[in-house]
């Protein structure tokens, strides 16, 4: 990781926590994989489609190591007696197009999800200006309200899915 992305680092306080935004390392497999394996079924559902209980090896290793230009991840961490806990996480991977990537957030579900999502989506946004990503997009299902109000709150525009009338799609312009 270059001294630029090891010093991107963001303290936020939301509420009485002391959160810290940050870039994910390759060293996150163990938060990472503990934070998955304590979100709810149904907040593992709205992330990944689909009820898993833990993330595979190969599935933390692809979570885990991006490349910081195509794929990039912050995480939101709280010191929990002295160790560091992941609360949130939001990434972006390029998909077809250079200048569009698709976009994933997930909160776990004990934190307050707006705040810590919104101060995940303002960093990770930052950084993909920074690397000529012009738009984000998600694929929500049209279920999922955490999401929803999000996408208000940052203007993101929403259509439904051509394919499936349970998924929307929200695109975010970066200016």
């Amino acid at each position: 990781m270059s001294a630029a992305l090891s010093n991107d680092h963001t303290l936020v306080d939301i509420g009485d926590l002391k959160v810290t935004i940050r870039p994910i390392t390759p060293d996150d497999r163990d938060i990472e994989a503990a934070f998955v394996k304590a979100l709810s079924m149904q907040t593992k559902y709205e992330r990944f489609f689909e009820g898993i209980r833990e993330l595979s090896p190969s599935m933390l290793n692809v979570l885990c190591n991006v490349d910081y230009v195509h794929t990039m991840a912050y995480v939101a961490t709280i010191k929990v007696a002295g160790v560091e806990k992941e609360i949130g996480v939001c990434r972006y991977a390029a998909d077809g197009a250079p200048d569009e990537c698709e976009l994933a957030i997930t909160v776990a579900d004990d934190y307050p999800y707006q705040d810590v999502a919104g101060a995940l989506l303002k960093a990770l946004m930052l950084h993909a200006k920074a690397n000529n990503v012009k738009r984000f997009m998600s694929i929500e299902l049209s279920s999922n309200a955490r999401m929803h109000t999000l996408a208000k709150n940052f203007k993101m525009s929403v259509k439904s899915h051509p394919e499936d009338g349970t998924l929307v799609i929200y695109t975010l312009d970066i200016v």
